[in-house]
C-alpha cells in the first residue's frame, strides 16, 4: 500500500507519494528577491526556514484553474537532498491509501524528466503519479538550494 497526496494542478489531477511531502501549507505572502529565477514564484518563510516556491502548473505546462481563488491555493513542502522546495498547487484534493497494483506504470518518455511515473484512478478520474525526485533537474535543484541558503542567511541575520 502507498499513501498518496492527490492534488489539483490546473485541469490535471496529480498525486505524489506522501513520503516525499514534509508539510502542506496555505499560500502565504511570498518574498520576491531580485536574485529569484523566473521559474520560481517566490520565497516563503516557514517558521524561520526559507523555502523556494515553484508553481507546479508552470512546470507541467498547464493552465491554473481560474475558478480557484489564489488565496486558497496550497504549497506542498517537499523534502530533498538539497533541502526543501515548495510546490504551489491549485488545491490538495485528498490523501489516499492505494494498493501498489492499482498504479499503472507510465511511459518514462511521456513527461519532461520522466517525472510522471504512473497513473491511478481517483473517483473515476485519472491522476498522474509524479516522482518528486524527478520534478526538478539537478541544475534547478542546485540553483534553488543556493537561493535558499542565501535567503536563510538573511533570515538568520534578522533574528540576531
Amino acid at each position: 500500500m502507498k499513501t498518496l497526496i492527490v492534488i489539483r494542478c490546473g485541469e490535471r489531477l496529480c498525486a505524489l507519494d506522501r513520503a516525499a511531502v514534509r508539510e502542506v501549507a496555505p499560500l502565504p505572502e511570498l518574498a520576491q528577491p531580485p536574485s529569484l529565477p523566473a521559474s520560481a514564484e517566490g520565497l516563503m518563510n516557514l517558521g524561520g526556514e526559507a523555502i523556494v516556491v515553484v508553481n507546479l502548473a508552470t512546470l507541467l505546462d498547464v493552465t491554473p484553474d481560474p475558478e480557484i481563488n489564489p488565496l486558497y491555493r496550497h504549497i506542498l513542502v517537499m523534502s530533498g537532498a538539497e533541502g526543501f522546495i515548495g510546490l504551489l498547487v491549485d488545491r490538495v484534493e485528498d490523501v489516499r491509501l492505494v494498493a501498489e497494483d492499482a498504479i499503472t506504470p507510465a511511459d518514462e518518455q511521456s513527461s519532461v524528466n520522466g517525472c510522471v511515473v504512473g497513473h491511478v484512478e481517483v473517483d473515476g478520474a485519472t491522476a498522474y503519479l509524479l516522482d518528486a525526485s524527478r520534478i526538478f533537474l539537478a541544475a534547478e535543484r542546485a540553483r534553488f538550494a543556493d537561493i535558499q541558503r542565501s535567503e536563510q542567511a538573511r533570515l538568520d541575520a534578522l533574528d540576531a
